[in-house]
């Protein structure tokens, strides 16, 4: 099952930049997932409830923590899995198997769609640009949008990290 951790609120799981050694899952309780916290680019990611997971990337890639994952409530509960750990649980359990990628499909095509959403906001301005038209309202707005989402977010470790980086 996973050792079992509980955290209070505000209690630190893992940080940015962290070796990534292991992955959890929510039992109970709230985490945060924060992208630079206590930085002035400080962005609030995710909130994680039970049965959702975390850390699953930098366990999966061997690379750092990309973002830091805090309770944000007390008696926050969750179940720490190792690589190998993760295996046999997942061998022992497959019906999770099938979980597990459903929520990573869901944060796939959440990234997917804001990517896509900024190229048509990209391409949008350049037309007008190319035009010698003025930027719609909504044009504006949502380019605002895109560059305070790019300013507070950072590029992921690079997936050919080297096996030894991270376990």
């Amino acid at each position: 099952m996973g050792k079992l951790k509980t955290y209070h609120q505000n209690d630190v799981i893992f940080c940015q930049g962290d070796e990534s050694k292991s992955m959890f899952i929510v039992r109970k309780g709230r985490v945060g997932v924060i992208l630079d916290r206590g930085s002035d680019h400080e962005n609030f990611l995710a909130e994680l409830l039970s049965g959702q997971f975390l850390g699953e990337m930098g366990m999966i890639e061997r690379c750092p923590r990309t973002a830091t994952a805090v309770a944000l409530s007390d008696d926050t509960s969750l179940a720490e899995y190792g690589e190998e750990e993760l295996v046999d649980f997942l061998r022992s359990r497959p019906d999770l198997v099938l979980t597990v990628l459903k929520q990573m499909s869901a944060r796939i095509r959440d990234v997917n769609r804001k990517f896509n959403e900024a190229c048509l906001a990209l391409h949008e301005n350049e037309a007008a640009v190319s035009r010698g038209e003025k930027k719609s309202d909504d044009l504006v707005s949502r380019l605002e949008q895109i560059r305070t989402e790019a300013k507070n977010s950072r590029a992921t470790a690079p997936a050919s990290a080297s096996p030894s980086s991270g376990m």
